[in-house]
């Protein structure tokens, strides 16, 4: 797995930002950082990524939401694709730091009920 990167463009300049990329992995499991801006542009790198994990034998895949500033039904679709397919292969896929933005997206859509969250690091 390679760190996936996106093309954004602010009003002074252009920059490659890094929104999917996997931190550590071994036989059984894998932690992949998300960040910035996840939305239809990139949701199909996010699915690449959980997807070469599982298919690849991981089953517990841990995502470290805590640097998301916005996600959008696209790349929450991806994250529940890939929580079915761990499921389906009796793993889990685990949200964790997840921004208090995104914590209330996740509740208002009820996908607090199909998405395991991490709450350990909640105040």
């Amino acid at each position: 797995m390679t760190a996936v990167e996106s093309t954004v463009v602010f009003a002074n300049r252009i920059a490659r930002v890094t929104c999917v990329r996997t931190i550590a992995q071994d036989e059984w499991r894998a932690a992949v950082q998300l960040s910035g801006e996840l939305d239809v542009a990139n949701a199909a790198a996010i699915t690449a990524e959980l997807d070469a994990h599982i298919a690849a034998g991981r089953r517990v895949i841990r995502v470290d939401a805590s640097a998301v500033e916005f996600m959008d039904s696209t790349a929450l679709g991806a994250l529940v694709h890939a929580s079915v397919r761990c499921r389906n292969e009796h793993g889990s896929l685990i949200l964790t730091g997840v921004p208090r933005s995104l914590q209330r997206l996740l509740q208002v859509a009820a996908l607090d009920q199909i998405l395991l969250v991490d709450t350990a690091d909640r105040g």
